[in-house]
Parts: C-alpha cells; sequence; structure tokens
C-alpha cells in the first residue's frame, strides 16, 4: 500500500480535530463518550501505523490478537504484515463510517441517548473527509495496478 504515510497523515489530521473538540477535555477525563472512543480509536490505529512505518511491535488490538505476532513487521511474513496494513487501513474506512453516520446507531454505540448526543462539529468531519480521500486514492491505485497487470 503506497499510499499508507498518507493515511497515516490524514489520521493524525483527524486526532488533532478530536482533541480541538470542545466536548474532548471532560469526555478524555472520564475516558467515555462519543469523542473520545473515537478518538482512542484512531490512537490505537496510529500505533498501527507506527508499527508498519517505522518497524515497531503492532499494538495488541483483539482484531489482531489471534493473527499478527508481537513482533516488528520486519519479522513477520507477508501475510501477517499484509494483514497489519488491511486492519490499520480499515479502522480508518470503519472510523470514517461512523463519523459520517446520521442515523442514531453511531450515538446509541458509544451509550449516548437519542437527542442527547454530542455534535461531532464541522472540524472532525472535515477531517474524516479528507481521510476518506486518501483512501479513495489509495483504492484508485490498487484498482489501476490490477488492471495493468491483469491486461
Amino acid at each position: 500500500m503506497q499510499r499508507l504515510p498518507q493515511i497515516r497523515e490524514a489520521n493524525l489530521s483527524l486526532i488533532s480535530a478530536f482533541e480541538s473538540h470542545s466536548a474532548y477535555a471532560s469526555q478524555f477525563q472520564q475516558r467515555q463518550g462519543k469523542i473520545y472512543f473515537m478518538w482512542d480509536f484512531a490512537m490505537r490505529t496510529e500505533a498501527m501505523f507506527q508499527s508498519i512505518l517505522h518497524n515497531y511491535p503492532p499494538p495488541d488490538t483483539p482484531a489482531t490478537r489471534r493473527t499478527i505476532p508481537n513482533v516488528p513487521p520486519s519479522a513477520m511474513n507477508d501475510a501477517q504484515r499484509d494483514e497489519l496494513e488491511k486492519d490499520a487501513v480499515g479502522r480508518c474506512m470503519l472510523l470514517w463510517t461512523m463519523i459520517t453516520d446520521t442515523s442514531p446507531m453511531s450515538g446509541i454505540m458509544f451509550g449516548e441517548m437519542p437527542g442527547q448526543g454530542v455534535d461531532l462539529g464541522d472540524e472532525v468531519r472535515r477531517a474524516a473527509e479528507a481521510v476518506n480521500d486518501v483512501l479513495s486514492q489509495q483504492e484508485q491505485e490498487s484498482e489501476t495496478a490490477q488492471t495493468s497487470t491483469v491486461g
């Protein structure tokens, strides 16, 4: 995946947007709330990017615990490295989906009562769209590469 550094940068901008949100400080202090949990998810994703890009052991996450060894990517086989990269990118996609979801489902997932949720704000939504834009570019490049090798 050639765009991992760009995807990581977009994820870092999203983390900054969460940290700038007016509800972040209180939710961080209480370790609860939609802003806090999305920020935490993005931070764990950042740890995956650091692992991939800087050859650190990956973070321990439930999704990768049984499939990814706790060793630097250089000590992994190709399938394990690919799994780690796909998981990091997939987490970015999931986060974008949660941020752009206009149904009450994401609020319910974070324990918000209908009509009493925290608005994510324009800065977080813009940062999420920037992540999605880079992901879309990655997907287009992958499709182009597959087409050129097949044809």
